[in-house]
């Protein structure tokens, strides 16, 4: 690598899908590449793939500073990249690297420090003549003060206000209130999850901007003061507080914002002495204004709609930057005219029902679509592969899928085609949603707002209507493919069965809860009477059988095509749908119908696998429905267990700190 440094050796301080990104670029330049790995990522895709690797322990290790700088020293590295998330705004750590006499990829420690600190930020943004909305600075104070000044501030300026981790972004720590809020529950839990995010539990309050979209401008500096806005991009798309599709260029903003944007964010940069690649992120309202939010001092989960739309390798520039080299010998000069538009889409292992839940297992069959939609560029940027082990410790994001068009119109379409031919089996996940938001009219016209997200989200009848829909078309395959690998005990399935009607009775477990239909097979024909109205399918496509994999196209008498692909673990039957997929599960007929997850009334479970983060209340507890009674962190988010009921607590079996699985008993509650 040519430079002030030569860079030859790099190790990855990170995991997953951000650590193969970085390690495709470092092969692209001849550069070795280091990975670390704990013990719940001893068989992980990027553990395998670097030239050489690094074991480092229990699985909070990607947090551990020391052990990482052994490891590079260990291994001759003489470079770090942080990828994202984990230690990548750690100023003490980017210190220590430098210290170690390596060379850190990406902006001082005295930066990070300075930009790392969302408070610090704002005063930069502030004297820069950046807009900012208005903030209170909680300081060291005790959960009642800090509570109290909470109050105190909405009442000045008015609800809802949102409680940031002052040393972090990615959602972690934000929460947001209004004045029905209960301040002490979500200052002590915004604390919490911040210091386990960011050894921080440094927060502050700013007022919520509403009706505004998320744009933030993607910068590149170097070591002599110039600076580049490299181009924006619009993440308004978001859940649980953290972003979810996100695209490039930002697109219907009034005229000249874009410019205004680009000058913010540059005089905010050289204000704070700035190197390396970064991101400064505003709130975008309809009359033009903007306000800032933070500069995330690292690389950017969504950079890839950045480097399609502008033909760079931001990792490249990362690595050819913290060697020495300015913006002009790497070819740049001033803001690059976006060519296209890109679009982006985080596939994570979560289920969107009626609320959002993460999941956890093993990834059985993985598939993206290999041909792109026609005049497009389709990306697919992954942490996992099959056999891959999803566990709570880490972030759900399984990959990205990125499609490139010529505009976004054509750039939505190439995504939505793309992950209509998609499937992943054995782990829960959100394809139906990421399909869901592409379809709806809002998002398409651009009318969407960060605030507004959940309004397009889909009812619980619409996960239960797909799910009936799955059970009924794969009802309809077993009866149209006498071979199928998970219809084996059928009566009528072989080779011989006479084409004369014949019904056969099936049921499954949804999470609807139970399905049933009777499958009548008529001589070119099959006919499938519930669990909706009945299903009339003509014939049978295609077929294709591997193992437990299945995938067909039913043709329907009205000359409808539909794709459906199976794969069966055990008496699981994964589903995949153009809309969704969904999981089945096969009940005898003679069997007990009632879900397995089925409890007392009285008996609160776990929907999740995780850590139990912190206990609220203590047996013999009055309690009221709703009520909050502990906190279980999983995947680095908490999530607050609530009261199903009035009544006094009776049992607490599981305690802080205990890690339980999806179904383990936490509380019960005797009713009042």
């Amino acid at each position: 690598m040519s430079g002030e440094r030569p860079i030859k050796r790099i190790l990855i301080a990170n995991r997953g899908e951000i650590a193969r990104r970085i390690m495709r670029t470092c092969h692209h330049l001849g550069i070795e590449t280091v990975s670390v790995y704990t013990d719940v990522d001893a068989h992980a895709p990027h553990a395998r793939e670097a030239t050489f690797s690094e074991a480092i322990g229990e699985p909070e290790s990607y947090l551990a500073s020391e052990k990482i700088i052994a490891a590079a020293q260990r291994s001759g590295a003489d470079s770090v990249h942080p990828g994202y998330g984990f230690l990548s705004e750690n100023a003490n750590f980017a210190a220590a690297v430098k210290d170690a006499g390596l060379c850190w990829i990406g902006p001082s420690s005295e930066t990070i420090e300075r930009l790392g600190s969302k408070t610090s930020a704002k005063e930069i943004a502030r004297s820069s003549n950046v807009p900012v909305s208005p903030t209170l600075l909680i300081g060291t104070c005790s959960v009642e003060e800090a509570s109290r000044k909470i109050s105190e501030f909405g009442a000045s300026v008015g609800y809802p206000l949102v409680i940031k981790a002052a040393a972090g972004g990615g959602g972690r720590g934000m929460r947001f209130i209004d004045s029905s809020s209960s301040l002490v529950v979500e200052v002590e839990s915004a604390r919490r999850e911040a210091l386990k995010a960011f050894k921080s539990d440094e927060i502050f309050v700013e007022k919520c901007i509403t009706g505004a979209r998320h744009i933030e401008v993607q910068i590149a500096a170097d070591i002599t003061g110039a600076v580049v806005a490299l181009g924006t991009r619009d993440c308004s798309l978001q859940r649980s507080n953290q972003k979810i599709i996100e695209e490039a260029p930002a697109i219907n903003l009034k005229p000249g914002t874009e410019e205004k944007l680009f000058e913010a964010a540059t005089a905010l940069a050289r204000k704070s002495r700035y190197s390396n690649l970064g991101t400064v992120e505003f709130l975008y309202t309809s009359d033009g204004s903007f306000y800032f939010l933070e500069v995330n001092t690292r690389l950017q989960v969504e950079h890839p709609v950045t480097e399609l739309v502008t033909g760079l390798d931001l990792v490249e520039l990362q690595i050819r930057l913290a060697a020495g080299e300015t913006l002009a010998a790497c070819g740049i000069f001033s803001s690059p005219q976006p060519r296209g538009h890109a679009i982006e889409a985080r596939w994570c292992a979560e289920e969107f029902t009626d609320r959002f839940v993460t999941a956890t297992g093993v990834v059985l069959d993985l598939h993206i679509p290999s041909e792109p939609p026609h005049g497009a560029i389709v990306r697919f940027d992954r942490g996992v592969e099959p056999c891959s082990v999803v566990s709570h410790y880490y972030d759900s994001l399984i990959g990205k899928v990125i499609a490139h068009s010529s505009n976004r119109e054509q750039a939505i379409s190439a995504l939505d085609e793309t992950l209509s031919g998609a499937r992943l089996s054995g782990v829960r996940n959100n394809r139906n949603l990421l399909l869901h938001l592409l379809r709806t009219n809002s998002f398409k016209e651009l009318t969407h707002t960060v605030d507004r997200t959940k309004a397009l989200l889909p009812g619980p009848e619409a996960h239960r209507a797909g799910g009936e829909t799955a059970h009924a078309l794969t009802a309809a395959l077993r009866s149209l493919s006498p071979r199928s690998v998970w219809a084996q005990n059928g009566p009528w399935l072989s080779e011989q069965a006479p084409d004369a009607r014949l019904s056969y009775p099936w049921r499954t477990r949804g999470d609807g809860g139970a399905l049933e239909s009777s499958t009548t097979k008529l001589p070119t024909s099959v006919v499938v009477s519930g669990p909706r109205d009945s299903t009339i399918v003509g014939t049978l496509s295609a077929l294709f059988i591997k193992g437990p994999l299945q995938q067909a196209v039913l043709t329907q008498e009205n000359g409808e095509r539909i794709s459906i692909t199976t794969f069966r673990d055990g008496e699981t039957l994964w589903v995949h749908l153009p809309f969704g997929s969904y999981v089945l599960e096969e009940v005898g007929i003679g069997d007990n119908v009632q879900s397995s997850a089925k409890r007392a009334a009285n008996e609160i479970r776990s929907s999740i696998p995780g850590k139990v983060a912190a206990v609220l209340v203590g047996v013999g507890d009055v309690v009221e429905e709703g009520a909050v009674l502990l906190v279980l962190d999983s995947m680095k988010m908490e999530h607050p267990i609530r009261a199903s009921m009035n009544g006094r607590v009776s049992s607490l079996p599981a305690p802080v700190g205990s890690i339980v699985g999806s179904g383990t008993p936490l509380v019960t509650i005797d009713p009042s």
